[in-house]
């Protein structure tokens, strides 16, 4: 099974991801670490993920308009955006690493990011 690391506002997520996984509603293999701000998260800290063994990395950060620490989202946007290049370069599918964005305590899309990208992890293909 694959490994997916997901890195969560701790703003945005209202349940312990831990509960997710007991509940069933992301998968077992979805490693998701909650951080103070994911615009704290730098694009070596990214491609570690990678090179620790995940097959897929996402990003689940405020509504850029609603970010708790202004700018944090926007930042770590612009990160994601940063390793999608460089994986393209590494001739690696972009789209094992994205960004999503979910409202204050929405626990939801942060379910959602994480089955689609346990999907993407899974499918191994490159997007035409």
């Amino acid at each position: 099974m694959s490994r997916i690391k997901g890195f969560c506002c701790n703003y945005t997520l209202s349940v312990e991801p831990e509960a997710l996984k007991g509940e069933g509603l992301i998968p077992e293999d979805v490693d998701l670490e909650r951080i103070p701000c994911t615009g704290r998260l730098e694009v070596p800290e990214l491609l570690d993920a990678f090179t620790q063994g995940a097959s897929a990395v996402f990003v689940v950060g405020c509504q850029i308009d609603k970010c708790h620490n202004l700018s944090g989202s926007r930042r770590a946007s612009k990160r994601v955006a940063q390793v999608k290049k460089i994986l393209e370069e590494l001739d690696m599918d972009p789209g094992l690493v994205e960004m999503f964005f979910a409202g204050r305590g929405e626990t939801e899309p942060v379910v959602e990011a994480a089955r689609i990208m346990a999907s993407r992890a899974g499918a191994g293909s490159r997007p035409e």
